[in-house]
This record gives C-alpha cells, structure tokens and sequence, in this order.
C-alpha cells in the first residue's frame, strides 16, 4: 500500500473490546519476530522478519501542516507505526503490501482501523516500497492506522488464512 494524501479507508474492524488477541509469537517493540507472508493476486509466498521499531501517536495537525486531506476519522487518533521488513525467503516482493497484515489494538482491545491514502507520503510516516526486495533484502517504511483511543497497547501482524488471529504481537 502506497502512502500519501487522499482518503481514509478502513480494513478490519474497529469493533470489539476486552483483551489484545494473543499471537503465536510475541516481543517487545524493537525486537524481531518471523512470520509467513503469502499475496494470492501477485502469487508470492515467503517468511519475513518483521521488527516494529516504534508507535508514536499523530494528529489530524500533522496531516493540515503537510496539506494532506484524510477525511473525517471520526474522532480517532492516528498512530504511525514504524516497521523493518526483511524478506527471508527466495520470493521477489514486488507487487505485493507486506504492511497492510498490521493492526494496532488500544489499551481496552479495540482494533484499529488502517488509514489509506494516495498521493503524496506524510513525512511524519512514509510508506516503504517493496518492489523488488530480494532474500536478504530489508525495508524500513511507516504505517497510519487510526484508534478510538490515543493509547496504543500492542502492534500485530495478521495470520495468513485468518485475519483475527496474529503470527505476531509487540507490545512496549
């Protein structure tokens, strides 16, 4: 998924409450973790390292101050979630959007929604681009989702078959 400005659009819920769904693995902000990552439309299959390097909570400011429209987020808070992505297995990635499998849950389990936007990257949080990351290769980019609250409690990379359950989780 490519960033920058346009609409906002959801993938997901945002429904829900109670307990951050546990993950087949789990670990702190900043430490790696494996998962598989399969794109049926570019038929890719391959096993990345993913490390989330940090959550900071944004603004609707940071979008006006960079003259990016996002639409209305209905009072929910973006957070930009800064990742690095490397590619362990033979498969090329082009054409593919490792980062769209994060979710972000806040502090009473809510997930949050992925915010999608279209033409020109927002500094605070750019996308990364994965055309062409070879095995071995690795990426560092930011993704936008929004939350109710502004109180993020854990990052999660979705599972292949079932977007409810997480091959990964990093809390602080």
């Amino acid at each position: 998924a490519a960033g920058g400005a346009g609409t906002a659009g959801a993938t997901g819920g945002g429904a829900g409450g109670g307990a951050v769904p546990a993950a087949a693995t789990s670990v702190k902000i900043g430490q790696p973790a494996t998962v598989d990552f399969a794109d049926k439309t570019a038929k890719v299959t391959t096993k990345l390292e993913i490390t989330v390097t940090g959550v900071e909570v944004g603004s609707v400011q940071d979008f006006t101050a960079a003259k990016l429209s996002i639409g209305d987020l209905g009072g929910r808070t973006p957070m930009y979630v800064s990742y690095t992505i490397k590619n362990l297995g033979d498969a090329s990635l082009s054409f593919t959007a490792p980062d769209a499998k994060f979710v972000l849950f806040d502090t009473t389990g809510k997930k949050g929604l992925n915010v999608f936007t279209a033409a020109a990257p927002l500094p605070k949080c750019t996308s990364a681009k994965f055309q062409g990351l070879a095995k071995g290769a690795e990426v560092k980019g930011c993704t936008i989702i929004s939350t109710p609250g502004n109180t993020p409690a854990a990052v999660g990379y979705t599972d292949l078959v079932d977007p409810l359950k997480l091959q990964a989780s990093w809390t602080k």
